[in-house]
């Protein structure tokens, strides 16, 4: 595929994208929570929540596709219409966070790992085919469309009641007076991860889109393992939390340095073998890409351990804090985004967001009191090396 056509394919996904928090409704978290702390009211819980996220696609496919001429190509209309029915798919994820909360972690990352290899298979097969944008759009619509079913799966085969699941009007209304702060702080967090290619669309052209998707993909790829990780230790943050305020302080600490040390590390051996990286990954078409790969993969460090604090926020009850720093990010990557593509291009867009995350994940702490305390624990983790020597 050209460096034109992979970033229309971009552009159609970043747009669709910017939708998730719209079909999240900042439920995520608040889910698991609600699953662990009110174990006897798990039907109602996802029922609710279920039922809130469907009705929301359901309002977003009809809202975008009637809005979708002023911003989408006639000739991809289509395309766009397929995206916005796989994105509905993904309000089956609330059953995610039952599975966080029944800790069968391992079993969902196997399953999430052979369905991410399998369509990683058949898109390889479709480059090397040469096969047209419909054929990448309709493999991505199903995979997305998999990956959310396949949680409702575990929860169907793994589920101890067999009892339905319950709509009710008060716990809905309950989770959405719980999830407003969490709503806007996605809103901007995926404004900030994925407005850069639509700036580069519209600043630039869809080659530049092209160039820099390559080099976001190879970098953002590693983002599910933070996810992931943080993921299955919640419940234990939780849990040390309640018991013992040392324990809680040394789980963070031995956390964050974990997810530091990974990101660190693998953003060191990307930098140094980013040219053979892309060459062998999307060939000489993208070789542009290996310089803007250098820069983004940095990105990840930040973000790794955002994981980390998204968790430590719901669990200080300090939402407030997670919207005003992915705010800031959204502010600072739009003009920094403004600023640095029309000299720099592709590059220019991978600066501003290695920029904005940092801000947003690390800076902006260090500005209050209340978020502090996260941020102290980050910067013991990025002077590790420091800390283990000091101990020996």
């Amino acid at each position: 595929m050209l460096p034109s056509a992979f970033g229309q394919y971009n552009y159609l996904i970043s747009i669709v994208t910017l939708l998730g928090p719209f079909t999240a409704f900042g439920l995520n978290s608040i889910i698991t929570r609600e699953l662990l702390n009110r174990k006897q009211d798990t039907v109602t819980i996802l029922g609710s929540s279920l039922s809130i996220r469907l009705t929301i696609s359901l309002i977003l496919i009809g809202t975008m596709y009637l809005a979708s001429s002023v911003f989408i190509d006639p000739n991809f209309q289509t395309e766009f219409l397929l995206l916005l029915f796989a994105n509905f798919f993904t309000s089956f994820g609330v059953f995610e966070f039952w599975v966080n909360a029944e800790m069968l972690n391992q079993l969902a990352a196997k399953i999430r790992t052979v369905i991410r290899l399998t369509f990683s298979a058949i898109k390889l097969v479709g480059i090397y085919l040469d096969n047209n944008l419909d054929f990448f759009i309709i493999v991505f619509a199903l995979e997305l469309a998999t990956l959310s079913l396949s949680m409702y799966f575990i929860y169907l085969v793994k589920r101890k009641s067999r009892e339905s699941l319950k709509f009710c009007k008060t716990e809905s209304t309950r989770l959405i007076k719980q999830s407003w702060m969490l709503l806007l702080s996605g809103i901007a967090a995926v404004v900030y991860l994925k407005i850069d290619q639509i700036m580069l669309g519209y600043l630039v052209n869809d080659s530049a889109v092209g160039i820099y998707s390559v080099a976001a993909r190879l970098s953002e790829v590693w983002y599910f393992v933070p996810v992931a990780i943080v993921t299955s230790y919640f419940p234990s943050l939780l849990n040390n939390k309640n018991l013992s305020k040392i324990s809680y302080q040394n789980s963070l600490q031995k956390l964050c340095d974990l997810l530091f040390g990974l990101a660190f590390i693998l953003a060191l051996v990307i930098t140094l073998f980013s040219n053979s990286i892309v060459n062998i990954a999307f060939g000489s078409n993208y070789a542009d890409s290996s310089s803007v790969l250098v820069v983004h993969i940095w990105a990840g460090v930040f973000i790794f351990m955002r994981a980390l604090v998204s968790k430590w926020i719901l669990v200080e009850n300090l939402l407030k804090f997670s919207f005003i720093t992915q705010f800031a990010g959204a502010v600072i990557n739009v003009a920094i985004n403004w600023i640095l593509i029309p000299l720099y291009g592709p590059v220019g867009a991978a600066l501003a967001t290695l920029i904005s995350y940092a801000c947003a994940s690390f800076f902006v702490f260090l500005a209050f009191k209340q978020t502090r305390p996260i941020a102290i624990i980050m910067i013991n983790s990025m002077v590790y090396p420091i800390r283990f020597l000091k101990f020996k």
